[in-house]
């Protein structure tokens, strides 16, 4: 599964300041650096997080919840996952705008656990059906 990179992740919230208003720029590279690791931790040949939707779940969360932007934390996180499970896997079904925010809200508040995030997305994403195969040379920013 292609992966976001923090380069990619920046210019991702840069976007959607650009779209929806708001301010530019990272509080903590740290904070943005360890929320874009701890979906791909291996401990102990243990996988916390096994599937695309897990994983993606856990990017999701652990952005919200760290802020390490200066502002549009929640619409940045779950854009880019979407945009990351767009890039990795072909769209059969769409995510209303309000779906979305109410997942956001959701984690942002503690109202949704890291599992019900993952099953949404599953759900919603199709992120259990067939590997896009056009990904080559294209940004993730590109993809959406």
């Amino acid at each position: 599964m292609r992966w976001v990179s923090s380069a990619e992740a920046i210019l991702f919230q840069e976007r959607m300041v650009c779209n929806l208003g708001g301010l530019f720029g990272l509080l903590a590279h740290g904070k943005l650096e360890s929320a874009l690791v701890q979906p791909l931790a291996v401990v102990f040949d243990y996988e916390p997080f096994p599937t695309p939707a897990l994983k993606v779940a856990t990017l999701i969360d652990s952005l919200i919840k760290t802020h390490p932007f200066r502002d549009d934390n929640k619409r940045t996180a779950m854009r880019l996952g979407v945009a990351l499970l767009e890039f990795n896997f072909p769209q059969k079904h769409t995510v209303s705008n309000d779906d979305i925010e109410a997942v956001a809200v959701g984690i942002a508040e503690d109202t949704v656990t890291l599992e019900d995030v993952g099953h949404w997305l599953e759900e919603f994403m199709n992120v259990n059906g067939s590997r896009s195969t056009n990904t080559r040379g294209r940004s993730l920013p590109d993809a959406v």
